[in-house]
């Protein structure tokens, strides 16, 4: 395929015109449409500015066989079309960054995650449960799943984990090139991230089952999100030390409030609302009921101090360790690593200094 044409086919698929381009890249407008239909040699020196404005790899343009598009699963769109394919253009980006950097690194590794041998037909909500049951006990979670989940996930399953700023709530993929990856919106609560992790999570393990030839969509059903929040309320709120802690807090009518409630749900990282969603499943409620008591909930003012918000970072830990890794083995330009990085190339340059009082400086280490 021309060059001409993936240049057109990346404007299109980041949902920008030509005008905008020829903004974003001090590009004209009428070099972009010769560049698109293959009137004008292409400068790299404008290859490499257009493929920076589209968030696209050299490779893409160059490559003799074009890949599929990747999968972005939403939850909570943007309210706009343009925005979307902006976000999913950014956090495919850094997906691929990553993943050179793994493989400039040696680090390109890969575990399989647990799964069920089931189809979507069969996939019901004691599925759902089951699948929890299976993830809490294969990633050792402990009592308080929600404040290990994503450590787990990145660092023994190599889940690629990015925090940016938008107005959707969440995205995952699945991706043949680099792997498994979720994408949380930086702006939501600690609480909020935690359920969104775990809810992306059931989209990337049940990937296969619902992602098929026959169910080939980015839009999950809302059953299938149903699906994902009853894996998600399973996960991070674990049935016996979940229900101890209810029982606990009982009168002597054996009855709970909803100070004492959103205690626990605040103990376990996790909202209100998806704590009485639990006890439906703990107590044999029924979905009315739970939806009353949300709504009596919404009512009463608990007077707590503010969740602790926990602000992210944006680029996984990880990532930022290959990143100097690359650049310190020479496996990484400057200018790629400021990129990467999100950085100017001054501040790159102190990655590249020694500190003398440290350099060569060893330790003996002996075992008792």
């Amino acid at each position: 395929m021309e060059i001409g044409k993936r240049l057109k086919i990346a404007r299109e698929s980041i949902g920008y015109t030509q005008e905008k381009t020829s903004q974003l890249s001090g590009i004209g407008v009428s070099s972009i449409s010769d560049f698109e239909n293959d009137k004008r040699p292409l400068k790299f020196s404008h290859l490499s500015k257009l493929a920076e404005v589209y968030k696209r790899t050299i490779e893409f343009f160059l490559m003799d066989k074009l890949l599929p598009e990747e999968i972005m699963l939403w939850c909570a769109q943007p309210s706009t079309n343009d925005e979307k394919k902006e976000k999913e253009a950014e956090f495919e980006q850094l997906c691929q960054q990553y993943r050179r950097l793994e493989i400039l690194t040696g680090q390109a590794k890969q575990v399989r995650l647990p799964w069920l041998d089931v189809s979507a037909e069969q996939f019901k909500y004691r599925q759902s449960n089951l699948l929890a049951e299976k993830v809490q006990k294969e990633f050792q979670l402990g009592d308080i799943p929600s404040l290990s989940l994503k450590q787990i996930m990145e660092e023994n399953y190599y889940v690629k984990i990015f925090h940016l700023e938008f107005s959707g709530s969440a995205i995952s993929t699945v991706s043949p090139e680099f792997g498994p990856a979720v994408l949380l919106n930086a702006q939501n609560k600690l609480w909020r991230r935690n359920f969104d992790l775990a809810h992306e999570l059931f989209h990337i393990l049940t990937w296969k089952i619902f992602r098929d030839a026959n169910l080939h969509s980015c839009c999950p059903s809302e059953y299938e999100e149903r699906l994902a929040n009853v894996f998600a309320s399973k996960l991070l709120l674990p049935t016996d030390i979940v229900k101890d802690k209810i029982e606990s807090a009982k009168d002597e009518k054996g009855q709970v409030g909803f100070e004492a409630l959103n205690e626990i749900a605040r103990e376990f990282g996790v909202s209100l609302e998806a704590l009485l969603w639990r006890i439906l499943y703990l107590y044999n409620k029924s979905p009315e009921d739970i939806e009353k008591l949300i709504e009596q909930s919404k009512s009463i003012e608990i007077n707590r101090p503010p969740r602790r918000s926990g602000e992210p970072d944006k680029l996984p830990e990880r990532y930022c360790s290959l990143a100097i890794k690359a650049l310190k083995d020479g496996k990484l330009s400057l200018m790629q690593f400021a990129k990467y990085m999100g950085m100017s190339y001054k501040k790159a340059q102190e990655y590249l200094m020694e500190d003398e009082d440290f350099k060569d400086e060893k330790i003996s280490i002996f075992v008792a």
